[in-house]
């Protein structure tokens, strides 16, 4: 059975300008990930909101983290965050994943976002996509006041292979208090 003739006519159409997978081979994964990235570089974003990329340092022995750091113009003090992890099977993806979402939700919550740039299996295995996400979030816990975050009200999310990202990025020691996790769509292989 052909599954197209179930979708959407909308959707189909959609989908019909995303890349096969058929015959994929790990070969092809560097112009998949440009293919990608080049559609993600047509967002037209406002200009309600201030993107910053800092490059902090990676865990022991590794490459340093790139995070985006996206602030609503005009902002006083400290604000709340969310570090978030961006989706994409754990071989796609990257910061610019969520400019959009932090283009809406930043002015709107009156918060910061931050999104972190981890390196991609299969050329990274685990744990490093992990450690990566971690390295950049215990830089955020410490330099919270250099950002204009309130460290009191920093939560983790993330979509997808972001969201097991997330789910795995322990808190900083020691922690005031609980940092909370947004997992809107995780990906957690042995949940039931």
């Amino acid at each position: 059975m052909d599954a197209s003739a179930l979708l959407d006519p909308e959707i189909a159409e959609a989908l019909a300008g995303m890349p096969s997978f058929d015959g994929f081979t790990p070969e092809q994964l560097p112009a998949l990930r440009a293919q990608r990235e080049a559609m993600l570089a047509q967002v037209q974003l406002s200009d309600a909101v201030e993107r910053r990329d800092l490059t902090v340092p990676g865990p022991p022995g590794a490459p340093d983290v790139v995070i985006r750091v996206h602030r609503p113009n005009g902002a006083a003090g400290p604000l709340p965050a969310l570090y978030h992890m961006h989706g994409g099977g754990y071989v796609f993806g990257s910061r610019a994943m969520d400019d959009l979402r932090f283009d809406r939700w930043c002015p709107a919550l009156s918060c910061v976002g931050i999104s972190v740039e981890y390196r991609l299996a299969p050329e990274t295995p685990y744990p490093g996509p992990l450690e990566d996400c971690y390295a950049g979030l215990r830089w955020v816990y410490e330099h919270a006041a250099d950002l204009g975050i309130d460290r009191a009200r920093l939560g983790i999310g993330g979509a997808s292979a972001g969201g097991g990202l997330a789910s795995g990025s322990r808190p900083p020691r020691p922690r005031p208090r609980r940092i909370p996790h947004r997992l809107p769509a995780p990906h957690l292989p042995h949940a039931r």
